[in-house]
């Protein structure tokens, strides 16, 4: 199971970075879950997932780049966990505790994790870990 989980991982990953949308909604399973720590409730579909990719790498966060610091490691259950650094440049709007704050190009280095599960040969699950407080300083949105 880990090999077919790493090469799933890899199929999403370089999607991800590449852009290829077509590639993204390909490698999601119909019942997929993207989590966002900015928002309450996961992306449910491939539809919709790859609608919260556009809208994260083209409308909010301008050159959003996932750099892999660490070799993906795949769990038999089909989890593949690897250590990130998302840089890139807010440009967009992000909507924050009743707020909507607009970015003015403020670049920004965050590191992360990146936790995905897959179930036959297919992303089930994408969910990104990282210090939110840290990345609002960076993008200067107030944090309280």
């Amino acid at each position: 199971m880990s090999a077919d989980a790493l090469t799933v991982f890899t199929r999403w990953y370089d999607a991800h970075e590449a852009g290829d949308v077509a590639a993204l909604r390909e490698v999601f399973a119909d019942d997929v879950e993207v989590h966002s720590l900015f928002r309450t409730e996961p992306a449910r579909s491939p539809d919709a997932a790859v609608a919260h990719f556009l809208r994260t790498t083209t409308e909010t966060f301008a050159g959003l780049a996932m750099g892999l610091v660490s070799t993906p490691a795949a769990a038999a259950n089909g989890a593949v966990l690897a250590e990130v650094v998302f840089t890139g440049a807010f440009t967009g709007e992000l909507g924050w505790r009743g707020r909507v704050h607009r970015g003015a190009g403020q670049r920004f280095s965050l590191p992360g994790v990146v936790v995905i599960r897959t179930r036959d040969g297919a992303v089930t699950s994408v969910k990104t870990l990282y210090d939110r407080d840290d990345w609002l300083r960076q993008i200067d949105v107030p944090t309280c």
